[in-house]
C-alpha cells in the first residue's frame, strides 16, 4: 500500500499562508518526497496522551557494518512541535525519490505539515 503524502510547503520571504494539515494514518504511514536536508515537519497533537512518530533511516545507511536504528520523535499531549532538518544520507529511502518515511503511533489525533526553508541568495 502506498504511504500517505505530506506535501512540502516552501517558506519564502514574501510569506506562506498556513497550509492544510495532513491527518495521521498509522496503518498506511506517511512519506515526504524531495527531502533535501532543508525539510522540517510540524506535528500537532490533539491526543490526550503523548505519542511518537518513527522516522525510518535509509536502508543503505550504516556505520562499520551496523545499521542505524529508527529515530523516534515524541510529541506530548496537546502539543505542537517542529522537527528537523533530516540529513538525506541518514534518512532518505533512496537517492532518486529522496523520500522521508514517517510512521505515527496513532491515527487521527496527530496532524502534520511539512516545510522547506528556501535559503536567501547572497
Amino acid at each position: 500500500m502506498a504511504r500517505v503524502d505530506i506535501p512540502v510547503n516552501e517558506i519564502i520571504r514574501a510569506g506562506l499562508a498556513q497550509p492544510a494539515q495532513v491527518t495521521a494514518n498509522s496503518s498506511l504511514k506517511h512519506v515526504i518526497s524531495g527531502n533535501d536536508g532543508q525539510v522540517f515537519v510540524e506535528v500537532i497533537s490533539t491526543d490526550a496522551g503523548g505519542q511518537t512518530i518513527t522516522v525510518q533511516p535509509s536502508p543503505s545507511a550504516s556505520a562499520d557494518g551496523l545499521t542505524i536504528t529508527p529515530l523516534v520523535l515524541t510529541i506530548a499531549a496537546g502539543a505542537t512541535k517542529l522537527f528537523g532538518p533530516f540529513r538525506p544520507s541518514t534518512f532518505n529511502q533512496d537517492a532518486t525519490s529522496k523520500e522521508l518515511w514517517l510512521d505515527p503511533s496513532v491515527s487521527t489525533t496527530l496532524k502534520f505539515r511539512a516545510y522547506r526553508i528556501i535559503p536567501a541568495r547572497i
